[in-house]
């Protein structure tokens, strides 16, 4: 019974309605899609200084900040630019580092989209990247109003600022210097 109720209801719609409701659920599709794009990609909300070239970086680990993914994302977006990193407690810089980067973020609660749920996130992330006793560059990533990156991931978060602070290395392909040293 409901079904063939429904499907009167259907073809009793004439064709301005249906286009409407073709039209309302096109939109929904892009709100969607816009999400979760958005959810995989995030941009500083500024950046001091040109991107620097390095090879080696040492940061200086920062008790106050608790998110756990935290640094060692931070060491993945350096490494796709081509950059090692070591961490090191605060005031105990090993010698021989190229530069230091130093961090601080904040955590805010908040609710996603399509969730009653409250989930944390970082809010603000601010780096620093000191070279020679200078500072180098220095980004900072917020939520500001309806950001729809808010609920991203540490990693696409901290990935967006690296990319504008860090030149990427070329890559070194070394099974082209194992075939070499292998023919002598």
């Amino acid at each position: 019974m409901r079904l063939a109720c429904a499907a009167a209801a259907a073809l009793a719609l004439n064709g301005c309605a249906w286009t409407l409701i073709t039209a309302v659920d096109a939109a929904g599709s892009v709100v969607q899609a816009g999400f979760a794009v958005s959810s995989h990609y995030s941009s500083p909300t500024f950046v001091n200084g040109d991107p620097v070239a390095l090879r080696h970086v040492c940061i200086e680990w920062n008790q106050n900040v608790s998110v756990g993914d935290f640094v060692p994302s931070l060491q993945l977006a350096l490494s796709r630019r081509g950059v090692r990193s070591d961490v090191y407690n605060p005031g105990a810089s090993p010698p021989g580092c190229e530069a230091r980067l130093v961090y601080s973020a904040a955590i805010d609660y908040g609710r996603p989209s399509f969730s009653d749920a409250s989930t944390a996130y970082l809010s603000e992330i601010d780096l620093t990247l000191i070279q020679n006793g200078r500072i180098a560059v220095s980004a900072r990533y917020e939520t500001q109003g309806l950001n729809s990156d808010r609920f991203s991931s540490s990693s696409t978060k901290l990935r967006g600022l690296i990319d504008r602070m860090v030149a990427e290395q070329p890559s070194h392909d070394l099974s082209l210097f194992a075939k070499s040293s292998t023919s002598n």
